[in-house]
């Protein structure tokens, strides 16, 4: 997958995807429908997450059972999740009639680099917070 060039962001050239024997060009979302997809996204693939979350006292076959159950729901949610950002330009049933999951797992893929385009920003901040002293009070005597 090739990174997007700074005239692709700037442009908002479409995300181009190659699902089954076919080109597709999903129009990259504005602010406001990816902020709802990626609440869609949070709602749809939290159950998967919580499933990884291992108490102490879990039981294997617990841990065993949740995961067979995340990795049979992921392929199904990452689709759902793709047609969800792509809109009307993709059709389903042809995509997933001609389609393998490696390439579905390539347009999420593509996909959530243009709805996250923010992630270098958050490690850099985040990376500078740690870094940072903290914040020393002033002591003021009279």
């Amino acid at each position: 997958m090739e990174k997007r060039s700074e005239s692709d962001i700037l442009s908002k050239a479409p995300v181009k995807l190659k699902l089954g024997e076919k080109e597709y060009k999903i129009p990259v979302l504005t602010i406001l429908p990816a902020r709802e997809w990626r609440l869609k996204l949070n709602a749809s693939l939290s159950a998967i997450v919580d499933s990884f979350k291992m108490v102490e006292t879990a039981e294997s076959s617990a841990v065993a059972s949740g995961l067979t159950a995340a990795l049979i729901q992921f392929p199904e949610k990452v689709a759902e999740l793709v047609f969800a950002y792509a809109g009307e330009t993709l059709k389903p049933e042809e995509i997933l009639a001609s389609a393998t999951e490696e390439q579905l797992a390539q347009a999420f893929s593509a996909i959530m680099q243009v709805a996250y385009p923010f992630l270098p920003q958050l490690s850099l901040v985040t990376n500078v917070m740690r870094a940072a002293p903290p914040p020393q009070l002033a002591k003021f005597t009279n």
